[in-house]
């Protein structure tokens, strides 16, 4: 039996985005809402956070489908926003560009999909995009640092975590492994233990650093934020 038989059929979205791009452009236009002509991507981004947070919660706490689907059209406004606002404002750009520019960039790092390459294994994939990326912007293969493209203005936590798995994908850090010297830059962080803990476990440990940073005095925040700039330069001059 076809696994995707009981799918529903996807619905033609054209129509119904069209809709809501015409809604946001009366809105942002002369002659519309006074508070959507005053905004800049600058002024927009606090609520590009927000409304994704707001979605990740609602995936987090298993809220009922139209309750997800509410927080994903207020993502979306956000996107159609700023799409707008550069339409109208000739920055060269507009969500037709947009959407054009992402299919061809999503079609183009997925040649195991779209083209010959035939099936590849996460890891190959990850080694792949990688190349594809360097490919893309005329680089010399091999030539991107591990760490570059990782954004400096992401959640601190988020940052963090994504320097690891870059650091471990290139085999600059081993998070997994039992046995760490004293010289080793995540010696001081995980140990043996951790390595074994749950996500109640590692969420509570987390906390209990929280507390004891607040105990201190201390930003956690700001300490996680160089903890991570200090691990990045070390595995560089390392590597370098």
């Amino acid at each position: 039996m076809d696994a995707g038989a009981d799918r529903p059929t996807p619905t033609p979205a054209s129509e119904a985005v069209q809709g809501v791009l015409d809604t946001v452009r009366r809105l942002v236009g002369e002659g519309g809402c006074a508070w959507h002509a005053a905004q800049t991507h600058e002024s927009l981004a606090p609520f590009l956070i927000e409304e994704t947070s707001e979605f990740i919660d609602a995936i987090e706490r298993e809220l009922p489908p139209e309750e997800i689907r509410g927080e994903l059209g207020d993502v979306l406004y956000q996107v159609l926003f700023h799409a707008v606002l550069a339409e109208q404002r000739g920055e060269g750009y507009d969500l037709a560009s947009v959407a054009r520019s992402l299919n061809e960039k999503l079609i183009a790092r997925h040649p195991h999909v779209f083209g010959d390459r035939g099936y590849m294994s996460v890891e190959e994939l990850n080694a792949e995009w990688e190349q594809l990326k360097e490919d893309a912007a005329g680089e010399e293969r091999g030539s991107r640092a591990p760490l570059e493209g990782i954004p400096a203005g992401m959640p601190t936590l988020a940052r963090a975590a994504k320097v690891v798995e870059r650091l471990k994908r290139a085999k600059l850090v081993d998070p997994s492994a039992a046995e760490r010297s004293a010289e080793d830059p995540l010696s001081a962080a995980i140990g043996p233990a951790e390595a074994a803990m749950a996500e109640v476990g590692i969420g509570d440990a987390m906390l209990a650093l929280v507390i004891r940073a607040n105990a201190a005095g201390v930003d956690p925040d700001r300490a996680l934020r160089l903890a991570t700039n200090r691990l990045a330069a070390r595995v560089a001059v390392n590597d370098g």
